[in-house]
This record gives structure tokens, C-alpha cells and sequence, in this order.
């Protein structure tokens, strides 16, 4: 899977959001969501499993109960989801703190040793968050999590409308079958499972009616639908959700020989993709993919990269990089930025190789040093800034549609469907909102530009 979803987004909406009062009448919730989409996703999904009557935790406001959602991809990540916890406590003092998400999948007694916590949720438990949660806004001890069937882990409950985001979130997939040797996320969200069909073409088709824009996610979302009976595939679903008018749709991470071509393709359903697409590269030396236990080398990686340019031009595609995996020599980091120097890819999210316990890496000979780690890691994100100042450079000059995602001191910010930042000033925009937009210049935070 990806490690990460795409840099460079506009600031999200905040991950905040109310929770009903249960049957403690004042009780006010906060969620507070790391990680990726599949994790906000998450985090949607029991906000909207919540029964009606919720109370808001208002921003700056205290809350009674804070809900982590946590992440553990890396040991950064994991450090974060700590201190997150820890920031709770201390900004709503006495609050009753439910620790949830992949860390907590993970290493649950990290986090019940952390003050305030009152309960942990792995991932693999998501359906029963919403009832411990109950049982914690109302003073009382929770049960244990259990486990839910194969495929309603947060899915049977994902919510068929999303207000806390201009740009809803669907996860149509959860799980991984794949194990590659640095990732922790199978261990964490166990195996690869669907949303059946009917029920995710019925909620994207509503969303697309609520909202400007719809991004589908999963764990591994090129493997949509395999596991289901019949079969079913991404493209399948793809194809079903955008057919009709309605909102512009996103895919979230897709692995790179999971790519629908074929979909890309039919220029009738690419109208109602956004041109852009994120593609886990992870290394460009075919040495450190087959350590990675990569199902691709450098060159398959390669002609995805240049099939979708083609098929999609001035599409805005991405790409992770793993830096400093054990045994990475310099000349496969050489290999590395030759390839991502030679692709038309827009940005990389990098990361330094971060060891995840249980995985086989996590025990492979020849560690990278942390200070090498760290200078291939600056090398790749200066490549990485560069190529994202010509994408946002390119768009200059030209009418882009963007969803309104925030208004404040009188100057609109939003997402073009070619995944660049955009602000300009408001007017009379309204969340959510659809507008053109003339962008008339540029730099490192993204693009200005004005009403069309």
C-alpha cells in the first residue's frame, strides 16, 4: 500500500467533530484523526453511526471524551499518535481519552499507559467503537472490542453523507493481502476485504449528489472487489459510481500494476475522474523493490508512469519513496533519483526507512546510517519541490474548477481536480462549493488566482 496519502493537499478541514451526548446528556466529543484518508475515513464513519442529538466540541472548546484515531506506519507516526494523546490531556483535563486506529491495532499497552486513556480500539475492532464510546461518554467501563465478519470493519457503517468535509472520503476497502517486508499495515488492518458492490455504488452516487467531490480510498484499493461473490473490480466500480452527472470523483492510492489503463481510457468515464493519480514507487533500484518484496521492478514501474501520462496529459501523478532501506547502496539511491528524474511524476512523499516490528525488515543485515538516511531523504524532497513548483507553474494561465474547502478573512482556499492548491478572493463562495477559477500565479504554498 501507500505509505501515505499525497503531500501538498490545501490545509484539510479540521479533524474535529461532535458526538451525541449519549446517555450522558452534556457529554461533548472530539475527534482527532492521523494518518491517512483511510483513517479519516474512519473516523467519518463513527461520526456518522452516532445517534442524532450529538453536541458539538466546538473548536477550543473542552471536551468530555477525545477519540484518537492513530497511525502507525512508521516509528514517526507512532510517536505522533502518542503525543497526540498526550496534548488531549492536557488541552481538555479530565476528559476521557479512546485511543483507536492502527497504533492501537498495534501496541494497545503503549497506549493505555498514557494518562487519560480509557479505552483501546485496534482497527481490526472498528465496528465496536461506536459502543465503547458510549460506555466511555457515559462514565462507564467498556467492554472489550471484538472483531466484526470479514468485511464490516468500518465499512458497513461508512456514512452516506460526510458534512465534516467539503471533499468526502469513501473507503470501499480495508485490509491487505500483500506483505511487503517494511509494512506493518497488514498486521495492523489484517486482510484484504471489500464493501460489497451494491452498497458502495449506492453510497458513492450519493455522495457525488451531496457534494463537488468524491475520493474513493482503501488500504489496497487496486484490489477492490476481488474478494467478493461474484468478483467484482475497481474499474467495475469506478465505472458504476461516475456514470450520470454528478460530482468530479478521486482515486485515493493505487498500487502501480493496479492501475485501471483501461478505464483511463474510455474518455467518457475519465471525464468524471480527476486527473490525478498517486502510484507507490517506493525505490527505483531493482535490488531494494526485490528486498522490498515489490511485485514490479524500475522499468514495469516506469511504463505505468508513462501509459497514464498519456492517456491522462497534464495529469498530476505522485509517488512514495522509501529512503535508506537496509542494504540500499549509493548507487541504488543513485537509481533511484534517475528514475523519479525521469518520469513525469509531479511529487514524492519521502520517507526514511523506519523499522516496523514483526515485519521482515525490520531484522535485514546492512542498516542504512540515520545521517545517510537523512541526506537521500533531502535529496528527494528537493526533487520533489521542484517538480511540484512546475506542476502549480503550469497551471497558470488556465481556468481550473475548484471545491470551496475554506473561507476565511475574506479569501476563499480549495482543490483543483489537478490536485493543486488554490486560493483567490471569496466573494460570495460557500463551502463546498464548485467555482472556475483563473489562476494567475504561483509559488511554493500553491496557486493564486481569480473568480473566471
Amino acid at each position: 500500500m501507500s505509505l501515505a496519502d499525497p503531500v501538498n493537499e490545501p490545509a484539510p478541514e479540521p479533524e474535529v467533530a461532535g458526538a451525541a451526548a449519549l446517555t450522558h446528556p452534556a457529554a461533548r466529543v472530539r475527534l482527532v484523526g492521523l494518518g491517512c484518508r483511510v483513517s479519516r475515513a474512519d473516523l467519518d464513519g463513527l461520526a456518522a453511526s452516532l445517534p442524532a442529538g450529538a453536541q458539538l466540541a466546538a473548536p477550543g472548546k473542552q471536551a468530555d471524551v477525545v477519540v484518537v484515531g492513530t497511525c502507525t506506519i512508521t516509528a514517526d507516526a507512532d510517536s505522533a499518535s502518542r503525543q497526540a494523546i498526550r496534548r488531549a490531556a492536557r488541552e481538555h483535563p479530565g476528559a476521557r481519552i479512546v485511543a483507536a486506529g492502527c497504533y492501537a491495532e498495534r501496541c494497545p499497552d503503549h497506549l493505555r499507559a498514557l494518562p487519560g486513556v480509557a479505552a483501546v480500539v485496534g482497527a481490526r475492532s472498528h465496528r465496536s467503537l461506536a459502543g465503547v464510546l458510549a460506555r466511555v461518554a457515559a462514565g462507564e467501563a467498556p467492554a472489550p472490542p471484538e472483531e466484526g465478519p470479514a468485511w464490516d470493519l468500518g465499512l458497513a457503517s461508512a456514512p452516506a453523507s460526510a458534512p465534516r468535509h467539503a471533499r468526502p472520503v469513501l473507503k470501499v476497502q480495508d485490509g491487505c493481502d500483500e506483505r511487503c517486508s517494511y509494512c506493518a499495515v497488514p498486521l495492523a488492518r489484517g486482510p484484504a476485504r471489500s464493501m460489497p458492490f451494491e452498497a458502495a455504488v449506492a453510497r458513492g452516487r450519493g455522495l457525488r449528489a451531496r457534494h463537488a467531490e468524491l475520493v474513493l480510498t482503501g488500504v489496497h484499493l487496486g484490489v477492490y472487489g476481488r474478494d467478493l461473490r461474484p468478483a467484482r473490480s475497481l474499474a467495475e466500480l469506478v465505472r458504476a459510481v461516475v456514470a450520470g452527472p454528478g460530482a468530479r470523483v478521486r482515486l485515493s492510492s493505487v498500487e502501480p500494476l493496479e492501475v485501471p489503463l483501461a478505464l483511463l481510457g474510455d474518455a467518457g468515464v475519465r471525464e468524471g475522474l480527476c486527473p490525478h493519480l498517486h502510484l507507490p514507487l517506493q525505490s527505483g533500484a531493482a535490488p531494494v523493490l526485490r528486498a522490498m518484496a515489490r511485485p514490479y521492478g524500475p522499468e514495469e514501474y516506469a511504463a505505468v508512469v508513462e501509459a497514464v501520462a498519456a492517456l491522462v496529459p497534464g495529469a498530476c501523478l505522485g509517488a512514495d519513496v522509501v529512503v535508506g532501506f537496509p542494504g540500499e547502496t549509493d548507487a541504488d539511491h543513485r537509481a533511484t533519483v534517475a528514475l523519479v528524474e525521469r518520469l513525469p511524476l509531479a511529487y514524492l512523499h519521502v520517507f526514511p526507512f523506519s523499522p516496523r516490528p514483526g515485519t521482515p525488515a525490520a531484522a535485514l543485515p546492512a542498516p542504512v546510517p540515520a545521517a545517510v538516511r537523512r541526506a537521500r531523504a533531502a535529496e528527494l524532497r528537493a526533487v520533489s519541490e521542484r517538480r511540484w513548483g512546475a506542476h502549480l507553474l503550469r497551471q497558470v494561465g488556465r481556468t481550473r474548477e475548484v471545491v470551496v474547502e475554506r473561507v476565511a478573512a475574506g479569501t476563499a482556499r480549495g482543490t483543483s481536480a489537478e490536485f493543486a492548491p488554490v486560493r483567490w478572493p471569496a466573494g460570495d463562495a460557500q463551502r463546498g462549493a464548485l467555482v472556475r477559477v483563473r489562476i494567475t500565479h504561483s509559488d511554493e504554498q500553491g496557486c493564486s488566482g481569480v473568480i473566471a
